[in-house]
């Protein structure tokens, strides 16, 4: 059976998950302190771990990187309130969480996102039995006929590709900062009241970067930026994200107008993502000094973030994200325009008209193809990011499938009970 650890200092939080989880098919065991949950991990087989963040002594992050160490297998979660954006950055960062859970969390939701942690494990476990019988099979050919031996080989190497499965795709998340940046931005947009559709202005963004003929550290970082901009959002309430910009309240706004801010601080620490940041926290300002959070003017606002600001507004326009009527695209590029020049930056306007009659987000490009799970084969390679409905990476743009991935993807079907539609590259004729 499945064991899962709970850890968190308030006596009335581990008394509220007992009750929730009391008849469910997995052992859940209890800790009221880093220090417990180690000697709980200790004494049991535990598959998964939810921590706490704010804990007297060893807090969330620091516990969460003692399991990572030390039980790499286990899963990891983090339980936090909206406004520890920093404190579940450190976690990210340090203790390779796979999900956060925010407080007041939703029974049920959280029941789902617990057993969709314990699958993970599962298929870790499935790996490590597959390299096993890999192994074993390998000896076995070997003294069966060692003339066999390059066939043998190229079999066992296929099997561990496949075993492997899981391995290649977290070992990608890891040495790829453009992976990294995918994680973080479909870990924001899994948030529901986030609605700025990250990823179809970081892509527009890119395509007007491309017109611009910037270079391409300029257009990576702006792509960065386009998928991270409402990073700062985290920490708003769900009562200000809720409301359209046109109709947040006298209060809200002091508040609103810092997650540029907030979203530029959440990235300082790394090196790699400065120029994201900066571009970030200056993404919502207009050309005439009235944006936020600096008021800066014109030439005072780094091309990137004149890009995005253009971009976020016609794709908001359209969202609801501005206005709580939404706009078609061809009246909210209207609306864009008539501000050329004032409040946005005409270069880009200009650059965008041409873009306005193709833009869709689902609307499938002539590189690619769109195509149900059971018309997948092995070799074919992703055109876009691989996303679950609760909005978690599974596998990201430029992905060559295998026939042990399409199996999870059909997998995946049944358990979430929906059809899934996957985006393909084509194959060139030159290709």
């Amino acid at each position: 059976m499945d064991q899962v650890l709970f850890v968190d200092d308030e006596p009335s939080i581990l008394s509220s998950l007992q009750r929730l989880l009391r008849k469910q098919n997995f052992q859940c065991h209890f800790a009221a302190s880093g220090d417990e949950g180690i000697k709980v991990l200790e004494q049991k087989r535990i598959d998964l771990v939810v921590s706490d963040m704010r804990m007297p002594g060893m807090d969330g992050a620091q516990f969460l990187a003692i399991v990572r160490e030390k039980w790499p297998q286990t899963v990891r979660m983090l339980l936090t309130g909206h406004s520890d954006i920093s404190a579940t950055i450190s976690a990210l960062n340090e203790g390779g969480i796979y999900r956060y859970i925010s407080k007041p969390w939703d029974g049920d939701e959280l029941l789902e996102i617990i057993e969709e942690g314990l699958r993970i494990r599962r298929l870790e476990r499935e790996k490590k039995h597959l390299l096993e019988v890999t192994r074993k099979q390998n000896d076995e050919l070997q003294e069966f006929n060692r003339n066999l031996e390059l066939m043998v080989e190229a079999r066992t190497e296929e099997v561990r590709q496949t075993a492997d499965m899981l391995e290649l795709s977290y070992q990608q998340l890891k040495d790829s900062y453009d992976a990294f940046v995918r994680v973080f931005s479909s870990f924001i947009s899994s948030r529901g009241l986030i609605k700025g559709h990250a990823q179809s202005v970081a892509d527009l963004s890119r395509s007007i970067a491309l017109a611009m003929k910037l270079s391409e550290h300029d257009v990576k970082h702006i792509y960065y930026a386009g998928l991270l901009h409402e990073l700062g959002k985290l920490s708003l309430s769900d009562e200000i994200l809720s409301r359209a910009e046109a109709k947040l309240t006298r209060k809200d706004i002091p508040e609103y107008v810092r997650y540029p801010i907030l979203g530029e601080m959440a990235l300082m620490a790394i090196d790699e993502l400065e120029p994201t940041a900066h571009l970030i926290r200056c993404h919502a300002e207009y050309m005439d000094g009235t944006g936020f959070p600096s008021k800066l003017k014109e030439e005072e606002i780094p091309v990137g973030a004149r890009i995005i600001r253009v971009v976020r507004d016609f794709i908001g326009l359209q969202s609801g994200l501005m206005k709580t009527e939404t706009l078609t695209k061809e009246a909210a590029y209207d609306y864009i325009s008539a501000s050329a020049g004032k409040k946005y930056d005409p270069v880009v306007v200009k650059c965008l008209e041409p873009l306005v009659a193709e833009y869709s987000p689902d609307k499938v490009l002539p590189y690619e193809r769109l195509l149900p799970s059971t018309a997948l084969e092995p070799g074919m390679t992703l055109s876009r990011d691989l996303i679950n409905s609760n909005g978690i990476l599974l596998f990201a743009k430029g992905y060559k499938l295998t026939t042990n991935i399409i199996e999870k993807i059909i997998m995946l079907e049944k358990a979430e009970q929906r059809k899934i539609s996957v985006y393909i590259r084509k194959i060139t004729s030159g290709a």
